[in-house]
Parts: C-alpha cells; structure tokens; sequence
C-alpha cells in the first residue's frame, strides 16, 4: 500500500469511528421511538419518564461512543492491549454524561453496558478487516470482556452509584445468594470487597448472570443478542424504511422467548412468565394472520396497566443492541478501500 493509499485509508478510519458512535446514537433513537409495547415511544411516557428522556440519553451518549470506537480502532492497530482498554471507564463516563446535567432519568443504563462493548469491539473488527463480520465481532468481544481489570469493576459501580435510585434491584431472585450481597451495591464494603477480592468485571458479571440478562450476555460473549436478536431483526428487515415495523416485530418476538429480566426484578418470575405468553400467543397471530393487531393492543394495554411496573426493559436494550448491529451491517458490509 502506498503511503497516499495510507493516508486515505487512515482518513476512512477516523470517519468510521464517529460513523459508529452516530449509527449508535440513531440505534437508540429508533428503539425508543418504535411504538413497542409497554415502554415509552413517541406516542406513551411514564409518570417518570418520558420520550423526551430518551432522546436526550441518545444525543448525550455521543462523547461515551466516540471514545469507545476511537479505543476500538487503537485495540485493532496495536496501539492499544486489551488489559488497557479501560472499558469500566468509559461505562462511567457514558453513564454520567446521560445521566447528569440536562437528563436526570435512567432510560439506558442497560444499552450503555451493551453498547460500549459492542462498539469497541465493532471498531477493532473493522479497523483490522475493513467490513462488518460476526465471527471477527465475537472474536473481538472475547478478548475485550475477558481482559476486564479490578478497576473496571469499580468505575462500574460509580455508574451504578449515579443512577442508583431508579435502577431496579434483584434481591427477589431465587437465585441471589451470599456471594451477591457481598458484592451488591448498598453493602457498606463492596469497593473493599472487590479490591480484596480481585473481582474483575468479566468476573462480576459472570457471578450476576443467573440474576441479570445483561450481565448474561458479557458472560456468554453476547450470544443472545449476536446470534438470536441481531439475525431475526436482518431477516425481516431490508433497509431503514421497513426497520420501525421490523424493530416492533423482533421486540414481540423476543419477549416471547423469555421472562423479561426488567420485570422479573419488578414483579416477579410469575408475572413476568404471563408476559411471556400472551407475547407468544401475539406472536403466533402474528405468524398466521389472524388478529395480530387486537392481541398488540391487548399486550401493550396489560404491559401499561401499573405504570411501568411491567415494562420489559431489558427487552428493549437487546432490541437496541440488535438495532446497532443491523445498522452497522447495512453501512459496513463491504471492504473499505
């Protein structure tokens, strides 16, 4: 390659990276503006939060994806090991750009935790290829997650510190044991915990991934979002003009495969398991024809029915996450030159 050939390429690289952080930024956008059951969209808010926070949580996410694609980049070049990628660092500072100042409202804390990973790893990916591939997608998120550090850990819990008063807890879970508490986020010791205890963040979520779906998916490579959400959400949508319906579509879908994590801490395994089903028999009208429309209605109507208690949340940000690996896709599905 020659040293112009170089330049030019260098040049597409620095474009890529705010080219990521802006298809993030619109990723969140169409998530939430998509009329989706039971969560907030142009049309529905909450008595605490409405389309507007989430509007303002996009647009102030866009320092925390720049730096994240920028790191990405760095990774792919060499220039960067993943033991120094800092990743807790950059969750902090996304989660107080988005959470403080103009928006005080916790709309995104779980697509902050996916998307900051899936950024990095999107942009070493293309960095080292010049295209969009799965294979090399995961490959990167393996060695990022895996190379979390002590610190990580505790930048985590300074973002967790920022929003604590509207993040839901999951005590309630069967699951939740000794080992959690010793690590949960009122326990008086937990920074010392960590510290004694070396805990890394790939180790953290690991620990909470029976109790927390996004701390599932940094433990399993995020193979529900990579190989599940991310191909259903590319077979039924081809470009940005059919993706608002396909986005409602794969989000039905989806929370018709598992209990929602969100409404699992908020009202239990249950309630969360009758969501579950009449998403699936919304989703089976849906496949055949017949009376897909009136069951919507009558899903949302159950969902909105206490507020947001039965807001499926966590739903919503592996939709988003989806969303972002669509967009990329469409955008980077060929070399660079």
């Amino acid at each position: 390659m020659s040293k112009s050939e170089q330049g030019i390429r260098e040049n597409l690289m620095i474009d890529t990276s705010w080219k990521l952080a802006s298809i993030g930024q619109l990723s969140i956008l169409l998530e939430a503006s998509s009329p989706k059951p039971g969560n907030v969209n142009r049309q529905f808010g909450f008595s605490d939060t409405d389309y507007r926070h989430f509007l303002a949580s996009a647009s102030l996410m866009g320092r925390g994806l720049h730096l994240s694609a920028s790191r990405g980049e760095a990774l792919a070049g060499g220039q960067l090991n993943p033991s120094k990628l800092r990743i807790g660092e950059l969750i902090h500072l996304s989660t107080l750009d988005t959470f403080t100042g103009i928006n005080k409202r916790n709309t995104i804390l779980g697509t902050i935790l996916l998307y900051v990973p899936l950024i990095i790893a999107t942009s070493a990916s293309i960095t080292e290829n010049g295209c969009f591939s799965i294979q090399d997608l995961q490959n990167w998120l393996r060695r990022i997650t895996e190379n979390t550090s002590v610190e990580d850990t505790r930048n985590l819990y300074k973002a967790f510190h920022l929003v604590r008063s509207t993040n839901p807890r999951a005590e309630s879970s069967a699951s939740w044991t000794e080992t959690h508490s010793r690590y949960d986020i009122d326990n008086p010791r937990v920074l010392a915990n960590i510290i004694e205890d070396e805990l890394t963040l790939y180790e953290l979520f690991k620990l909470s991934a029976e109790v927390d779906e996004i701390s599932s998916e940094w433990a399993n490579n995020f193979d529900l979002t990579i190989t599940k959400v991310f191909p259903y959400l590319d077979n039924i949508t081809d470009n940005l003009e059919n993706l608002e319906e396909g986005i409602v579509q794969t989000f039905v879908w989806l929370l018709s495969l598992r209990p929602d994590g969100l409404i699992v801490k908020k009202a239990g395994i249950k309630r969360a398991e009758n969501v579950r089903k009449l998403a699936e028999r919304t989703m089976n009208a849906w496949n055949h024809d017949t009376g897909s429309l009136e069951l919507m209605k009558k899903l949302d109507d159950e969902l909105r029915r206490e507020g947001n208690v039965l807001n499926p949340g966590t739903t919503a940000d592996l939709v988003s996450a989806g969303i972002f690996c669509k967009l990329v896709a469409l955008d980077f599905s060929r070399e660079l030159p």
